[in-house]
C-alpha cells in the first residue's frame, strides 16, 4: 500500500529532530518576544504596520525571487505543477462551498466567514514558516501556491465581499418594490454605476498584477523554468554549467543582497504577529461561540481539506505514472499556508464594505493565536505523511 510506513518510527524521528524543533521554537520565541515587548510598551503598538510594510514591499519579494534561484529537473516541474493544480482546485471549491459551514447565519455573515476560512494569510504568516521548515523547496512551492491565491483573493473574494445582500432583510413585497425602483433609475445613473464597477474591476486587476511579490514570483518562475531550455546553460561556474538567466551566478552580489534582504522577512513578520496579538482583545474574541466555531473551521478543517486533496492527487499521480508527483516540501507548503489565520486583505474588505467587520476582526485575533499553537502539530502530520512511499 502507498501509505504503508512505520508511523511510530517516523513520529519519533521527527520529534527527535532538533532542526525541526529549532525552527518551531525560534518562531514561537520571536512571536512571544514581539508580544511581551509590546505589552511592556518597549515596542510601540503602531510599529507593527511599519514592519508589515517592510516585509511585504522588500522582504517577501526578495524571498520569492531567491526561492526560484535553484536548479531544476523535469520531475521538479511536475511536482510544482501539482501545487498549482491543487491550489486552483482548492480555492475554486472553497470560495463557493465554505459558506455551507455557516448556513444558520445571515448572508453577510456567510460571505465574511466563508472568505475568512477559505483565504489564509499565506504570504505574511505562512511563507516565512514554510521557508524556515522546508527551506528553498518549500519557499518555491509557497510562491507557486500564492499565484491562484492572489488571483482569487483580488477578484472573486472582492466581488463577494463588496456585494450588498439586501434580500436578507426584505420581504417579497419589498423586493418587488425595490426592482421597480431600480427599473425607474435614469439611464445616466445606471451608466455611472456601471462605470464605478468597471473602475473597481480595473483596480482589482492592477492589485493582482502590479504587486512586488507577484512580480518577483513571475520573474523568478521564468528564470527557474527556462533552465530546461536546451542550450541555455552557457554560464560556466567551476565544472557546472548554468542558465544565462541565473542572475545569482552571473553576478554573485545579487545573490548576497537577496539573501540579506530576505533574511529580514522572517523575524520582522514574527515580531509583527506578536505585536498584533498584544494589541488585540483576545478575551472579547473568545467570548463568541461563532468565532470559536469559525476558528475551528479555519485552523483545523481547511488545512485538513487541502491535506486530503494533496494525498488524493499524489495517490492518483503515483497510480498513473508510478512515481511520486508531490514532495514533502510541496505538501508542507499547501498545509502550513492554509493553516494560517484569515488573510488581512479579507479583514480589510470586511471593514471597507462594513460587512461584519467586528466578527471578522475577532476571528482574525483568535485564529492567529490558534494558528500559532496548532502549527507544530500540522508540520508533524505533514512530515509523517510525507515519509510514506506515496511522497518519497
Amino acid at each position: 500500500m502507498y501509505l504503508s510506513t512505520n508511523i511510530g518510527e517516523t513520529i519519533v524521528k521527527v520529534l527527535g529532530d532538533w532542526g525541526f524543533w529549532g525552527a518551531i521554537l525560534s518562531t514561537l520565541a520571536v512571536i512571544f518576544l514581539g508580544y511581551i515587548l509590546t505589552k511592556k510598551n518597549i515596542l510601540n503598538k503602531e510599529w507593527d504596520k511599519v514592519f508589515v510594510k517592510v516585509v511585504m514591499l522588500i522582504g517577501l519579494p526578495a524571498l520569492a525571487l531567491d526561492g526560484f534561484l535553484i536548479d531544476i529537473k523535469v520531475q521538479d516541474l511536475i511536482n510544482q505543477l501539482g501545487v498549482l493544480i491543487i491550489g486552483f482546485l482548492f480555492y475554486s471549491i472553497m470560495l463557493f462551498t465554505s459558506r455551507y459551514f455557516f448556513l444558520k447565519t445571515n448572508k453577510d455573515i456567510q460571505d465574511t466567514l466563508a472568505m475568512c476560512v477559505a483565504l489564509a494569510s499565506t504570504t505574511f504568516f505562512g511563507l516565512p514558516i514554510v521557508g524556515a521548515i522546508f527551506d528553498k523547496a518549500g519557499t518555491l512551492s509557497g510562491n507557486l501556491f500564492n499565484v491562484p491565491y492572489r488571483i482569487f483573493l483580488y477578484s472573486l473574494a472582492l466581488m463577494i465581499m463588496s456585494r450588498k445582500n439586501l434580500a436578507v432583510t426584505l420581504t417579497r413585497e419589498q423586493k418587488k418594490e425595490l426592482k421597480l425602483e431600480l427599473a425607474k433609475l435614469p439611464v445616466e445613473e445606471k451608466k455611472i454605476n456601471k462605470k464605478e464597477r468597471n473602475i473597481q474591476i480595473k483596480k482589482s486587476l492592477k492589485t493582482i498584477f502590479i504587486n512586488p511579490i507577484l512580480i518577483a514570483t513571475f520573474v523568478g518562475l521564468f528564470i527557474w523554468v527556462t533552465q530546461l531550455i536546451p542550450g541555455i546553460d552557457l554560464l560556466k561556474k567551476g565544472e557546472v554549467n548554468y542558465s544565462i538567466l541565473r542572475i545569482d551566478i552571473l553576478f554573485p552580489p545579487i545573490s548576497k543582497t537577496l539573501k540579506l534582504v530576505a533574511g529580514i522577512c522572517t523575524p520582522l513578520a514574527y515580531l509583527a504577529i506578536g505585536m498584533s496579538l498584544a494589541s488585540s482583545d483576545i478575551k472579547a474574541a473568545a467570548k463568541s461561540k461563532l468565532v470559536w466555531y469559525s476558528t475551528f473551521i479555519k485552523v483545523i478543517v481547511s488545512p485538513l481539506i487541502i491535506l486530503l486533496m494533496a494525498v488524493g492527487y499524489a495517490a492518483i499521480g503515483k497510480a498513473i505514472t508510478g512515481n511520486s508527483v508531490l514532495t514533502e516540501a510541496n505538501l508542507g507548503a499547501l498545509v502550513v499556508m492554509t493553516a494560517a489565520p484569515p488573510a488581512s486583505v479579507v479583514i480589510s474588505y470586511a471593514i471597507s464594505y462594513d460587512k461584519e467587520k467586528i466578527l471578522a476582526s475577532n476571528l482574525s485575533v483568535l485564529a492567529t493565536l490558534m494558528s500559532v499553537i496548532m502549527m507544530p502539530f500540522w508540520i508533524i502530520i505533514v512530515k509523517v505523511i510525507a515519509a510514506t512511499n506515496l511522497f518519497s
